[in-house]
């Protein structure tokens, strides 16, 4: 779902950027009418995992599930519960609290799951994304939802300096990382320091007169990375000297010295040109005029219209090992490829065919003499090949 960029946005979701460039929720705010939308179907799909995994908890049926999100969320499931002692008459489970911002008490959030024991507390965030990485120590959102629910809790009972904080990300499907989990420990005393720095950053953006401050981190998820002075001139900045222009030089006109420092800017390089392209994306989506480039339909991988159904299907002919080698279930094309050669029938055939859909290809940007045909550019229709 967008955000109401309207308002200046310093919450907790936000936090690994506003912590570091004070400056950025003011100048989205102020080019509110220029930034790519930030909705994303990835967004959804962790809403339904985060509901399925808060109904595991607290012992409901969480309905109808896809075998494969379920397999990754019940190992979130089984390490909240494994911190909780039954034998404890102090132990305290919660699931999906909310909690009033310590540092913007007019402002909630939501916990995923916390455990209060007689000597630690532990907090919990599930993280169903798979593209990137969160780690747990430093990790500002996590950190402010924990000092959130503590200083709740503080208004009725009391914790020692010294007591232990386990703040722990627990991301199953993560491509990068073969540990799902991670776990950030300190103390009481450590996170109450540790969140004062986040509320001095948090009211300093809030006064609109914060920092510009370019990080790889910070900026990683800023949508207004496209027409920000400050990330570009980092960008170009870590050029040598002769290739700071538009009409780069020739590799060979390089002294080796800055063809190296050339070739350790190209991650933030490269960054820059993606947040050009989505920005040039979104402009031309609006109805921009196409300047020597065009939006077309870009390819797509045709998918699996209902998993279960497509399960019960290949089992006539695939092992379980077969067609779910990694706890997902392989692709269309990957079932044809270990198909192949076995006699089908024709109504196999064309069950499979009909369980198998092919979604929009993503807008994708090209020169404007590609001779695939331009996207037609009306927001309110959705966009569409030209005749």
């Amino acid at each position: 779902m967008a955000r109401n960029r309207s308002i200046i946005d310093v919450g907790p979701s936000a936090s690994g950027r506003w912590s570091v460039c004070t400056a950025s929720p003011q100048f989205l705010v102020d080019n509110a009418d220029k930034l790519p939308s930030d909705s994303s179907e990835y967004a959804d799909e962790g809403s339904v995992a985060h509901n399925v995994a808060a109904k595991l908890l607290v012992g409901q049926d969480p309905g109808s599930v896809a075998p494969d999100m379920l397999a990754h969320v019940q190992k979130y499931v089984d390490y909240v519960l494994a911190q909780t002692d039954p034998y404890v008459i102090k132990s305290v489970l919660r699931v999906e609290q909310p909690v009033n911002l310590f540092y913007l008490p007019h402002r909630s959030g939501i916990v995923d799951a916390a455990v209060l024991l007689p000597g630690s507390i532990w907090v919990n965030d599930l993280k169903y994304g798979q593209g990137v990485s969160v780690e747990a120590e430093g990790n500002t959102q996590l950190a402010i939802y924990a000092e959130s629910l503590i200083q709740s809790w503080e208004q009725v009972m009391e914790f020692p300096e010294d007591m232990k904080v386990f703040l722990s990300i627990v991301q199953p499907r993560d491509r990068n990382n073969p540990e799902p989990i991670r776990r950030w420990e300190l103390t009481r005393k450590e996170l109450a320091g540790f969140t004062a720095q986040l509320a001095a950053k948090a009211e300093l953006a809030l006064s609109g007169k914060g920092e510009f401050v370019p990080d790889d981190k910070a900026c990683q998820f800023c949508p207004a990375k496209g027409i920000c002075a400050a990330y570009a001139t980092r960008g170009l900045a870590a050029l040598p000297e002769p290739a700071r222009v538009i009409e780069l030089p020739h590799p060979g006109t390089l002294t080796r010295e800055q063809r190296v420092q050339a070739l350790k800017a190209k991650k933030v390089l490269a960054q820059w040109m993606e947040a050009l392209e989505d920005q040039e994306i979104h402009d031309l989506s609006n109805g921009a005029e196409p300047v020597g480039l065009k939006l077309v339909e870009g390819k797509s991988n045709r998918k699996w219209a209902n998993v279960d159904d497509a399960l019960k299907l290949l089992s006539n002919h695939l092992s379980l090992d077969e067609m779910r080698p990694r706890e997902e279930i392989i692709s269309p094309a990957a079932a044809e490829r270990l198909l192949k050669g076995i006699k089908l029938s024709t109504r196999f055939s064309n069950r499979m065919e009909s369980l198998i859909t092919r979604p929009e290809g993503k807008p994708t940007l090209v020169s404007a003499d590609d001779p695939r045909p331009a996207l037609s550019l009306k927001p309110t229709n959705g966009l569409k090949p030209l005749e």
